[in-house]
């Protein structure tokens, strides 16, 4: 069964699930911790980078920065974590929209 997806932040992450796609198998058999996030923290963690570390990430970036601040501290330290900070395919629009939304 396809599973649609829904309007998101996270464009680059977003698309619909169709049977027999192997980026799903290859996701279950590798991937070992998801992580559920809301679009308000990924749209905070794209605001955060280009606030504090004036860097313009995309959506899909902020989706895995998102999910890492969610991860408690005791399953992080020690670790080497890496996270995919890709680049800006965010538009003028999303941007604008960022920073009437959180910077206050």
């Amino acid at each position: 069964k396809d599973i649609a997806s829904k309007p998101t932040f996270s464009d680059g992450t977003a698309g619909d699930i169709e049977a027999g796609a192997i980026t799903f198998t290859l996701c279950q058999r590798y991937v070992d911790h998801w992580v559920l996030v809301s679009e308000e923290e990924i749209e905070k963690a794209v605001f955060d980078m280009m606030k504090h570390h004036k860097k313009i990430i995309e959506g899909a970036a902020g989706l895995t920065i998102a999910a890492l601040r969610k991860l408690p501290l005791a399953e992080r330290k020690g670790k080497n974590i890496a996270l995919v900070i890709c680049g800006g395919n965010i538009s003028l629009d999303k941007v604008r929209y960022l920073i009437d939304k959180y910077d206050k």
